[in-house]
């Protein structure tokens, strides 16, 4: 019998969070959803006003990228990626 190849994937932290919630009955799977909620409403509450997640930090632009050649405040391009990513 042919063995199969292995790759050493990286995956998301989202990625593997789906793979024991795939197996989930529909039961279990809304006792999870409970507790993740709470335990997410918890995180948030803790946060300092203003305070972001990892996801949502923004680091700081080398001198000189903070304005267009124009000008112009360099636009937030993360955060057009976000919006569209919610859109869909």
């Amino acid at each position: 019998m042919p063995r199969r190849a292995q790759y050493n994937v990286r995956m998301t932290t989202k990625e593997r969070l789906h793979r024991p919630v795939d197996t989930l009955t529909d039961r279990e799977a809304e006792v999870a959803l409970r507790l993740l909620d709470a335990e997410h409403q918890a995180l948030v509450s803790s946060r300092s006003p203003g305070e972001t997640d990892e996801e949502g930090a923004l680091a700081a632009l080398p001198e000189g990228w903070g304005t267009t050649l124009t000008g112009e405040p360099m636009p937030d391009v993360a955060a057009a990626v976000r919006r569209s990513r919610a859109m869909h």
